[in-house]
Parts: structure tokens; sequence; C-alpha cells
């Protein structure tokens, strides 16, 4: 992994899984896979805080 991409997410079997399955299918090299799946499970994860955040808020609107 290169040293400029910090995943904001633990690195777990499952993500080290998904990363061996991507090098499979892929004709890429290891440098473009990786950033690759980074900057997609980044935004995915992003998006669920961005959902989380507008539930919590609209909870809290409906307290008060």
């Amino acid at each position: 992994m290169k040293d400029n991409i910090k995943p904001i997410f633990p690195v777990t079997d499952e993500l080290l899984e998904l990363v061996d399955l991507l090098n499979e299918v892929s004709d890429t090299s290891d440098d473009h896979v990786i950033p690759q799946a980074m900057t997609v499970l980044n935004k995915v994860y992003a998006q669920g805080i961005m959902e989380g955040y507008q539930k919590a808020m609209q909870k809290k609107e409906q307290n008060i």
C-alpha cells in the first residue's frame, strides 16, 4: 500500500479478501487496484456517515 493512502476504517480480513479478489479479476497492477478499492470504499463509508448524520438530525428535530 502506498504511504500517502490512509484508510479511514480498520483493515479487516474482509477488506484483505476484497483486495485479493480485485487483484484476481483485474489486469491492472497493484498500484492501481488498491487505490481504486480504497477510493470506492472511502466513498461508501462517507456516504454511510452522512446518512447516519441526517437520520440523527431528523430524530433530534422530532424530539424538540
